[in-house]
C-alpha cells in the first residue's frame, strides 16, 4: 500500500499572533504531450472543486474549452473553464488520478504582476473527489520535531 505523510505547515500572522495552518502536496500534472510537470497544490477540503490557473494549463498544453462557462469564480471574479486534471501524487506510487477542475482566468493572459492575492487563481486540490481511491487523515505526535503542527496522511485504498 502506498502511503505519504505531509507535514502541516504553520505560519504566524505577526499582526495578531494567530497561526495559519495549511498543507501543500506535490502533484505531477499530466501535460498535453503526455509528460509530467510538478506543481504544488494546497489541499483544501473547503473548496468546492479543484482549481488551476488557466494560463498555466495552456502553457502545459492541457485541453481547455474555447469559451469560458457562463459563470465567474465567486472568490476571485475570474472566468471559469470546466475540465479534468490528471496527475500523480509525488512520493506515492505511479497511479494516475483525475479530478474535475475549474481552470481559472484567461488562458491567453497571465495574471498581472501587481494583482492582489485574492484575485489570483490558485492551485487548490479538493480531496473529497478522491475518497474512493485515497484515504486522507490527520495525525499529531506531540513529540514530533519535524511536524510540530501534525501531518496529513494520504494512503492508497
Amino acid at each position: 500500500m502506498s502511503r505519504l505523510a505531509i507535514p502541516v505547515d504553520g505560519r504566524t500572522l505577526y499582526a495578531t499572533g494567530d497561526v495559519m495552518l495549511r498543507v501543500r502536496i506535490g502533484l505531477l500534472v499530466r501535460n498535453g504531450s503526455g509528460g509530467w510537470s510538478r506543481r504544488l497544490f494546497r489541499v483544501d477540503s473547503g473548496t468546492d472543486i479543484t482549481t488551476f490557473p488557466a494560463s498555466d494549463a495552456k502553457r502545459l498544453g492541457l485541453y481547455l474549452t474555447p469559451r469560458p462557462a457562463g459563470v465567474t469564480h465567486e472568490q476571485t471574479g475570474l472566468e471559469v473553464r470546466s475540465g479534468m486534471l490528471a496527475f500523480r501524487v509525488v512520493g506515492m506510487d505511479q497511479t494516475l488520478y483525475a479530478v474535475p477542475c475549474f481552470f481559472l482566468g484567461d488562458p491567453d493572459v497571465p495574471p498581472a504582476p501587481g494583482a492582489p492575492r485574492g484575485q489570483l487563481p490558485r492551485k487548490l486540490l479538493q480531496p473529497l473527489h478522491l475518497l474512493d481511491v485515497l484515504k486522507f487523515s490527520t495525525e499529531k505526535d506531540p513529540a514530533s520535531i519535524g511536524a510540530p503542527h501534525g501531518e496529513l496522511i494520504v494512503e492508497k485504498k
